[in-house]
């Protein structure tokens, strides 16, 4: 047996690139980042080495795994997973393709039936009717456009006058009379199968217990009609690629499809935005041909998808369907198919799989196969293989998929990941539920496995179908990502009291980190990947122990107390009824350092992308403190100003930057020939001074680690933060805090980590002096008071800069107090 190679791990969030065409093009719930997943197969799969994604939905895995060099197989029990790899692995001829398109959308254009219900003439010129809108079953309005005598650089008419009018009783009669529309071609006739997914009301909405009334008689027409062209196409790929583009068009020509919103000014397209069965009271009916249209040729369609893929995937890549090989062939680049998990044993061997990396399924969260029906009632007409198997979900499904059967059939699952696994390969699964008990279900199954919880970490996905957190801080669109390994080498245990005890402590320490007000999604954070680590699972007697925990804990007398968040959707707030008691070592608050950090990025770089900012970010504040990116931007909007797709910072800002660094060099200078040991703060170690040297070269240390044991490493870590510090016989002679426009009390915050008989002194320009003393607040100026603080103005630090031999004693004759 072996232990785990040494690797160099990922422990922060990374931060995600904008998705390539090939993975925009088709439709899928959870699409996971590309980059993100790129970057762990690389740090965790050697070159060459064998990638496995059991759950693989759209493909990502495999297709970043054979882009950098690895062989994949990507699995999945919906054969519509096995559909998008065999597109997007398909050779493409945009020749042959656009030849093939342009004939069916001539032939559509031609028939009557469109011709009659979506086209119309207006003021004497004939208008496209590109979506009817609906509200109550009646027709009220429709968006047209008149054609364009212009083309694009490529001959494709350019978009022609837009239109967004009242339906008329032309409009209205239509609306009634295709109900008796007779439709000559094939279409999908299966009744919806016996799911909770497809509930009675929604039969009852919809028109009836068949997937054919998903849409309006008029649409369904013109897409059995697309369907019918399409299936005369005589090259297998060329009707691959074009079925793909028709698949995109089904659900977005559908009764579920709804309006978007005013604010979006998008009134001529519409969003299937959730994934369920549902008809809502407002319904947009777009024009199929239109939607075909844009699937296939526009910026998100199937030519840029297939051009994307053609241009990244390797040129000698060799694809195969595991039911045809019936095995991993070594001479594969990438194998798929459409396999139960549960039944890995047949086709992949034993410690075989160098890395596996998979989004399982969430308890049914979403009702991935259900969904898929849309597209697949449509598909299997082409290929019987594409017909879903819809008992072996591995899901909950009231009245058919018990929670036991659920539970039985994710650790089956787990097993078989672990038995495939090399004894030094690692597991990457990335989970996301805000149900405790679905937590449990998971971390059961995976440990239950025989594998062992390495490392938990917080990452946020900037496309989500949840609504935005509005503050630079959340949970919104995240997801944890766990690392696994094959051994255990601790026990796991789940003793109520022993979680408990937990809870409340790494709360505290949640809390405390952040030093302010936090809200309860935050908290859930930072204690999952602390509770999944030390092999804690919720207790059996509450559905939510960390809500129950916390609110035992919490009213008079007790360590919290909350109230309710009316700014976001992130829980309510949580705080301490005595901070000072679970604050050992205070902190500015969790905001006011984001904007610090991002401030010091600014000065270092002057001209900085948003992704690396946020990349540091993610580095500097893990977990319960990582920064949501939907609030960075607006952190740095405070500081710096977009131009050529950078921000850079303010020229104010700038000059302001420039005097805060070159008082803490004057600082440093005059330490060093006071014969003192001298400290540059951790931000401002890497900035430039005017003679181009780095803050932290010019100082003697670049942490302070000799302090100890004289400081705890918690307070070691917050008076590393301090701007400047002065250390004689391994203790600190005088702190030093340049507040050149930031709030004079973070320095009071960083100063209270340190003895108060040690000196300290605020350091401010001389404009500030006023602004200082006019301050009134109580607990302010007492702690500037009684932990020793002074202030010293910019020109009296230059007066000491050129004193030959400055010592403290010339720094409290030059220092004031308030």
């Amino acid at each position: 047996m072996t232990t785990p190679i040494e690797r160099d791990h990922i422990n922060h969030a990374l931060v995600e690139d904008t998705r390539p065409p090939m993975y925009t093009a088709m439709k899928y719930w959870g699409k996971k980042p590309h980059n993100i997943w790129q970057e762990f197969i690389e740090r965790y799969c050697p070159p060459n080495g064998f990638v496995l994604d059991p759950f693989a939905g759209s493909g990502i895995a495999g297709f970043e795994a054979v882009k950098i060099g690895r062989r994949a197989a990507v699995f999945d029990l919906n054969p519509y997973s096995n559909f998008m790899v065999r597109v997007l692995t398909s050779k493409f001829n945009e020749s042959f393709f656009r030849a093939e398109f342009d004939r069916i959308v001539s032939k559509v254009k031609s028939d009557p039936v469109y011709l009659g219900n979506f086209t119309k003439e207006i003021n004497g010129k004939v208008a496209t009717i590109y979506n009817y809108r609906w509200d109550l079953n009646k027709v009220v309005d429709l968006a047209v456009e008149f054609p364009s005598n212009a083309t694009t650089a490529k001959g494709r008419a350019k978009k022609g006058e837009r239109n967004f009018r009242k339906a008329d009783e032309l409009d209205k009669s239509l609306a009634t009379a295709m109900s008796s529309l007779k439709i000559p071609f094939w279409y999908p006739t299966d009744e919806f199968p016996s799911t909770p997914s497809v509930t009675h009301k929604f039969i009852l909405d919809i028109g009836g217990n068949s997937f054919e009334n998903l849409w309006t008689r008029r649409n369904l027409y013109i897409l059995a009609l697309l369907f019918s062209e399409i299936r005369a196409v005589s090259d297998p790929n060329v009707q691959l690629q074009l079925l793909s583009g028709f698949v995109q068009t089904l659900h977005l020509c559908s009764k579920m499809v709804v309006p978007r919103s005013g604010a979006s000014n998008r009134d001529f397209s519409g969003s299937w935005g959730r994934a369920d069965y549902m008809v809502r009271r407002r319904q947009m009916e777009q024009n199929p041909l239109v939607v075909f249209e844009r699937s296939c040729i526009e910026k998100q369609g199937v030519i840029s998808a297939m051009t994307d893929a053609s241009n990244s995937l390797p040129s000698n890549l060799r694809v195969s369907d595991i039911k045809t090989t019936k095995s991993i062939k070594p001479r594969n680049n990438l194998t798929y198919g459409t396999v139960d998990v549960v039944d890995l044993y047949e086709y992949v061997d034993e410690r075989s799989v160098d890395f596996v990396i998979t989004d399982p399924p969430y308890a049914g969260l979403v009702p991935y196969l259900d969904i898929s029906l849309v597209w697949l009632v449509w598909l299997k007409k082409i290929d019987k293989s594409y017909t879903p198997d819809l008992k072996s979900e591995i899901t909950i499904k009231r009245g058919q998929i018990s929670r036991e059967e659920y539970r039985r059939r994710l650790q089956k699952a787990f097993k078989e990941i672990h038995r495939v696994l090399k004894d030094d390969g690692y597991l990457v699964v990335t989970f996301h539920h805000k149900k405790m008990q679905e937590w449990n279900d998971f971390v059961n199954a995976v440990r239950l496995a025989g594998f062992k919880f390495d490392k938990v970490t917080h990452q946020y996905n900037r496309r989500s179908g949840e609504s935005n957190v509005a503050m630079p801080y959340g949970t919104s669109g995240a997801d944890f990502y766990v690392r696994c390994t094959k051994f255990r080498d601790v026990d796991f245990t789940d003793d109520a009291s022993g979680l408990r005890h937990f809870i409340v402590q790494k709360a505290i320490e949640i809390i405390g980190q952040r030093n302010e007000p936090t809200p309860y999604d935050f908290i859930i954070a930072g204690l999952m990947p602390e509770m999944l680590q030390a092999g804690y699972t919720q207790s059996k007697e509450h559905k939510d122990e960390i809500q129950k925990v916390l609110g035992d804990n919490s009213g008079a007398g007790k360590i919290f107390k909350s109230w309710k968040n009316s700014d976001t959707k992130a829980g309510d707030f949580w705080w301490f009824n005595k901070p000072e008691e679970y604050i050992s070592f205070p902190d500015r608050p969790l905001t006011n350092r984001l904007g610090e950090t991002v401030l010091s990025i600014l000065r270092r770089k002057v001209s900085v992308k948003l992704d690396d900012v946020i990349g540091e970010l993610f580095r500097t504040y893990p977990n319960g403190l990582t920064p949501d990116p939907r609030g960075i931007k607006r952190v740095l909007e405070q500081f710096a100003y977009q131009s050529n797709g950078k921000w850079k910072i303010q020229d104010n800002i700038l000059r302001e930057s420039t005097e805060h660094t070159e008082v803490i060099r004057k600082i440093v200078s005059i330490g060093k020939r006071g014969k003192f040991k001298t400290y540059v703060g951790k931000r401002e170690q890497p900035e430039f001074t005017e003679n181009g040297d780095r803050l932290r070269d010019l100082a003697d240390m670049t942490d302070l680690t000799e302090l100890l044991p004289r400081y705890a490493t918690g307070q070691i870590i917050r008076v590393e933060m301090i701007d400047a510090v002065w250390v004689s016989s391994k203790k600190i002679a005088g702190v030093f805090e340049v507040e050149n426009s930031t709030d004079f009390t973070s320095a009071i915050v960083r100063g209270s980590n340190i003895e108060k008989v040690v000196p300290k002194y605020m350091i401010v320009p001389d404009s500030r002096v006023q602004e200082l003393k006019r301050l009134k607040d109580p607990l302010f100026l007492e702690s500037f008071r009684d932990n020793n603080w002074k202030f010293l103005t910019y020109t009296e630090v230059e007066r000491l800069f050129r004193h030959a031999k400055p010592s403290i004693s010339d720094l409290d004759l030059a220092a004031n107090r308030i």
